[in-house]
């Protein structure tokens, strides 16, 4: 099995315990908030920064950045220091520019899009005027989580979502206390959420000084890294930008849906869906792809281009192997798992079925979204952000046409269908692509190891299946008869089937002699001796 699915085993446990305290965040939420107008507000306002974020911090700065820090390590490790001070230096002049013409035009364009009230478009002018800053905080520490990387120091870098979560949960479940009120309360979590960013930005910081390559300040911007990494960065913000620009639009749709019908909860409902999906996609893709990068480029620097194909391919196929599962649970248990997370306070059984609706159709390209963070980073080992760029538009505009086409009739729902039809398409697209740098995927060894997990999969989809048209209601009820509320007797009933379903896909996977089941077994095995 390739050494970069091996590493992302262990970054995926990180990344499980930072889901795990997400997931815990979003039941403080939904239980506080619920679907209301406030929700809204929040969902819209956070949904700024938050594409700017993803596009800077969470993939393509970072992933431009490390080929040129790696080229700067081959000269010398001063050349390297000097190199990303450059970086550092003109992105913090860049952000600070942007953030400052954010605050100037905000309160102008923000409520023609929003529409709604005033009280409603002011509250999101409010938000997300102080959420912005989150750009700046994450695009800093994205770089020295990238030099981190780059010397494959994963552990800390890993840790950056984990210090955020527990900001939000400090600010849900202590600062809240003292706060009345749902609209002062809204306000203090994003400055809450503000400081996480800056601690965050700290740790990072402050990890790569004690590695003593910590970046030498300088305002040579004229230094050929910042024009390589704009050069690379362009074409790949705007591929990227096309992504999130789809979940704007999403978002701003699904506001516009939630006008329409109010009680409805549209836009709290699609965000709590794509929360959930980024659960397996989070830890999975996320990791494999931040682990494949490195590995792709010391292939590159020892001239074995000929095993990048056959790395690609055990990548792929042990994402399959681990979201899958997750597709499939999501798809028939979505339910009970809304209910077991959000389900108390202001969150009810409609805000559970409206979510659920968008869910199942997200929830089946979960394994094309992991996949393709993976193929996006092989591209970026070649230095290729251009290819991207053009597949992400193609798909822009599939999803567009989607959206406005099933807007109407399906509302809220036809957006999570555009969306997981796109993230297809662009998966496709991304995979034959890879034959402009001479790659060329062994299909018929990745089909057979693909046909593995497929069976256990489906044994997995059954028993779930069978155990929720039979059983699922009988045993809730008997819990009810317990005295046991519904979120803790959906949370029972989860545990229920999900141990045996754990157990049927595993034991079946063995038996097929999956490498993947392999691969995780041995690094179990190595663990605990």
């Amino acid at each position: 099995m390739s050494n970069s699915a091996s590493k992302s085993i262990l970054l995926s446990f990180y990344t499980f315990l930072s889901r795990v305290l997400g997931l815990l965040r979003d039941h403080y939420m939904a239980t506080n908030f619920g679907t209301g107008w406030i929700a809204s507000a929040f969902s819209v306002a956070y949904r700024l920064p938050n594409m700017f974020r993803n596009l800077l911090a969470e993939g393509t700065l970072s992933q431009s950045f490390m080929p040129l820090y790696s080229d700067s390590r081959k000269i010398s490790q001063e050349e390297a220091k000097v190199m990303s001070g450059a970086v550092v230096s003109f992105l913090f002049f860049l952000l600070s520019a942007f953030v400052a013409t954010f605050l100037l035009i905000a309160p102008y364009w923000i409520p023609s899009f929003v529409g709604n009230t005033a009280e409603y478009s002011s509250l999101v002018v409010r938000l997300a005027s102080i959420l912005f800053f989150l750009i700046m905080t994450a695009s800093l520490a994205a770089i020295f989580m990238a030099i981190s990387n780059s010397r494959d120091r994963f552990f800390v870098p890993s840790l950056s979502p984990i210090v955020l979560n527990l900001t939000y949960l400090f600010v849900l479940i202590i600062v809240f206390r003292f706060v009345e009120g749902l609209e002062q309360r809204i306000v203090v979590l994003s400055i809450g959420i503000v400081c996480g960013g800056v601690l965050q930005l700290v740790l990072q910081g402050g990890y790569v000084y004690r590695q003593g390559v910590f970046p030498k300040f300088n305002l040579n911007w004229r230094h050929p890294a910042i024009k390589k990494i704009g050069s690379l960065m362009l074409p790949a913000v705007l591929g990227g930008g096309f992504y999130q620009i789809s979940l704007l639009v999403d978002i701003f749709l699904a506001n516009y849906i939630q006008n329409q019908n109010p009680n409805l909860g549209a836009v709290v409902s699609l965000d709590y869906s794509q929360r959930l999906v980024q659960f397996p996609t989070g830890i999975i893709g996320v990791a494999l792809a931040t682990t494949t990068l490195p590995t792709l480029l010391a292939s590159l620097r020892k001239n074995e281009k000929a095993s990048i194909p056959q790395e690609i391919s055990n990548v792929l196929s042990f994402s399959l192997f681990l979201t899958l599962p997750s597709a499939v649970g999501f798809a028939i248990l979505g339910k009970p798992i809304i209910d077991s997370i959000f389900y108390g306070g202001k969150w009810d059984h409609k805000a559970t079925e409206t979510t659920f609706a968008a869910l199942r159709f997200y929830s089946l390209a979960i394994p094309v979204y992991s996949m393709n963070k993976v193929l996006i980073s092989s591209y970026y080992a070649f230095q290729d952000t251009k290819h991207p760029l053009r597949i992400n538009a193609i798909a822009f505009a599939v999803n567009l046409c989607i959206n406005l086409l099933l807007l109407h009739s399906m509302k809220h729902v036809g957006l999570a269908i555009a969306s997981a039809t796109s993230a297809c398409i662009t998966f496709c697209l991304l995979l034959i692509g890879l034959k402009r740098h001479d790659i060329a995927i062994h299909y018929q060894a990745f089909a057979k190891r693909v046909g593995k997990t497929i069976i256990p999969v489906l044994c997995l989809g059954v028993w779930a299946k069978v155990f929720t048209l039979l059983f699922y209601q009988d045993t809730l009820q008997r819990l009810y008869q317990l005295g046991i509320s519904h979120a803790n007797a959906s949370r029972l009933t989860l545990a229920i089937v999900l141990l045996p379903s754990m157990l049927i896909y595993f034991f079946i996977a063995y038996l097929l002699k999956s490498e993947e089941f392999g691969v995780i077994f041995r690094r179990f095995v190595r663990k605990k001796s």
